[in-house]
């Protein structure tokens, strides 16, 4: 127990060298109105700042010029293309989402949208679309870093614009999963808790029928989760997991509920102290939460309590893309086929990786049987003391 504590205080130190992982990704709404002279095109984009913060573009003095100038420059819709008026940057607290707005004029009948802005920094970025052609709603697209153009003429063939807009979705979700490595993380806590196979699958598939129903809530419009916390969040669901592990193993339940709540203490205190209590009310449930979850896990031994709470992370999990999902404003008819197709994504990128996980986990416990418990120790610090590193920086 001594030793695993020790293990978790030094991987915290070190933590600073790591970078937390958040999916790369922004949005648009796209609005073409035919006119006597060619065509009038709205593009209202938008991204999280903390996608920003990781791709380093609001660090300087400059960057709201900066943002611009990479925005406008990445969006090409043809040379015989002009700016009506100066682009309206708009920031937002609540959302933690900045826009920002531009007309434009071209004279070309048939439009050819290339979009090439962060993939030069980030290769997984993705960029999903939405098009208005004289107020009539077309399938999305999603633009990737080797899929950059979407070309007007498709949009004359919704049926097949349809199948490749699911498909990319199911894509979607297969690397949301695969290049997640919050997600990863969690996965990997899961799988140190020791389960059967059967039960571990068991276990996954309630993890992504919690996050379809936040996804499906969120793409609805029918809650508004704060994007800021529930990144945090996800990071706090690793800590707990691996928590429960090291707790089941060395039989320190209470030590770790109760240095979680003297953590949690001193975070209400400093958010307190400084002003930022829009997070207060989140931490003190999530403390509660913590405490009562930990003390009852060294009591019930039960399989079903581990299953509820994966569920209710899912929940957690999912409000991670609903937000993103509400807000580039998808159509009535496309919402279904969306969530269906990433939550398929999702599935299938989560069953391949536990499977290889689960191989490689069960090969190591057989080569270094006496001492596995202790690797199943060391790796549960690990990975609370990254969970912790997520939570804290995307709390600030």
């Amino acid at each position: 127990m001594r030793n695993s504590v020790l293990l978790t205080l030094l991987v915290f130190l070190l933590s600073s060298s790591l970078f937390s992982h958040q999916r790369s990704e922004s949005y648009s709404k796209i609005k073409i109105e035919d006119i006597e002279d060619g065509k009038k095109i709205e593009v209202e984009y938008s991204i999280q700042t903390s996608v920003l913060q990781r791709l380093e573009l609001n660090l300087s003095e400059n960057w709201a010029q900066e943002f611009k100038d990479s925005v406008l420059n990445g969006f090409h819709f043809g040379e015989e293309c002009k700016l009506l008026e100066e682009p309206f940057l708009k920031k937002s607290f609540s959302t933690g989402y900045i826009s920002l707005f531009w007309p434009i004029q071209c004279i070309s009948n048939n439009l050819e949208i290339s979009f090439q802005t962060f993939f030069e920094q980030d290769p997984t970025h993705t960029h999903i679309a939405t098009f208005t052609i004289n107020s009539i709603r077309v399938p999305e697209k999603i633009f990737t870093n080797s899929d950059r153009i979407w070309t007007e003429a498709n949009k004359d063939s919704a049926s097949s614009s349809s199948i490749q807009s699911f498909y990319d979705y199911v894509n979607l979700g297969f690397n949301h999963i695969l290049t997640g490595y919050d997600h990863l993380a969690f996965l990997l806590a899961l799988l140190l808790l020791n389960l059967n196979f059967r039960r571990l699958i068991l276990i996954i598939t309630g993890f992504t029928l919690g996050h379809s129903l936040t996804l499906a809530l969120g793409a609805l419009d029918l809650i508004k989760p704060a994007s800021q916390l529930v990144e945090a969040l996800i990071g706090y669901s690793i800590i707990i997991i691996s928590l429960e592990v090291v707790a089941s193993l060395t039989s320190a339940h209470r030590l770790y509920s109760n240095s979680l709540a003297l953590f949690s203490l001193f975070l209400i205190i400093i958010f307190g102290f400084f002003g930022t209590d829009k997070f207060l009310i989140g931490i003190i449930g999530i403390s509660l939460f913590s405490y009562c979850y930990l003390m009852l896990s060294s009591v019930h031994k039960g399989f079903s309590l581990t299953l509820v709470v994966t569920c209710m992370f899912g929940l957690i999990h999912g409000f991670g893309f609903a937000g993103n999902l509400s807000s580039i404003g998808l159509m009535q008819d496309r919402l279904l086929p969306a969530i269906f197709g990433f939550n398929i994504g999702v599935e299938l990128g989560q069953l391949l990786i536990i499977f290889a996980m689960y191989v490689v986990y069960s090969l190591i416990s057989k080569i270094i049987k006496e001492k596995f418990d202790f690797v199943r120790v060391a790796t549960a610090s690990v990975l609370s003391s990254i969970g912790m590193f997520w939570f804290l920086e995307r709390m600030v």
